[in-house]
């Protein structure tokens, strides 16, 4: 599926016509920056709005009425957060280590006069944020993001109980392609949580893993 044009874009998911002139923008400057570092996949560059960028803006309707801070684990290129922040979600916070990336989303946020907070650090280092959101796509097992989400649990008890893990966790919102039931398994090999598969809008194989404590 490609979308070239902002009528191929809002038939999947609903975006303002100025929102969509910011995206262009972030676009044309993700493959500008390609060229010089290795912000995404080199296959999926021309598909990108497709690929990246819906597939990032499909969480907005379940992150709309965020109360509190998102945070993006491993934005690399921006995504999810950075879309999400272009959209209108407030107290976007976006996670990345490496330093060239960090510059690319600031230029991307400068240009598009954007308001996100950027930290350039590893997530292990991450202060206590005490997030209403963590986010994620394509960074690392299920299993290991539920790990690095405790330490932003709300009562900053950080020591894991595998039978009561849901306790106090933020929301969590992981991209999954079609690993994801493998990564489920391995999670319930340590882990008792509650979980809702949501299907993704741009791959039939993809899923949503939301993670609620109140489910």
């Amino acid at each position: 599926m490609n979308i070239h044009k902002y009528e191929d874009f809002i038939r999947f998911q609903y975006v303002s016509r100025e929102t969509y002139k910011k995206f262009m923008i972030y676009y044309e400057l993700l493959n500008e920056w390609q060229k010089k570092m290795n912000l995404v996949g080199n296959s999926t560059i021309k598909n990108s709005l497709y690929r990246h960028f819906l597939d990032s803006a499909q969480l907005y309707n379940i992150l709309k009425n965020s109360k509190g801070k998102v945070l993006d684990f491993g934005s690399g290129a921006g995504f999810p957060g950075l879309v999400l922040s272009i959209m209108g979600i407030k107290n976007v916070n976006l996670i990345e280590a490496k330093k060239k990336k960090c510059d690319f989303m600031e230029k991307v946020l400068l240009e598009t006069d954007t308001n996100s907070k950027i930290h350039n650090t590893r997530i292990e280092n991450l202060p206590f944020l005490n997030p209403d959101f963590i986010i994620s796509r394509a960074l690392t097992s299920t299993r290991n993001l539920i790990e690095l989400s405790y330490k932003h649990c709300n009562n900053k008890n950080h020591n894991i109980n595998k039978k009561n893990i849901s306790k106090n966790l933020p929301n969590l919102l992981f991209l999954k392609g079609k690993n994801f039931k493998i990564e489920l398994d391995d999670l319930s090999k340590k882990y008792t949580i509650k979980f809702k598969i949501i299907n993704s809008i741009t791959d039939k194989e993809s899923k949503i893993l939301f993670f609620k404590s109140e489910f």
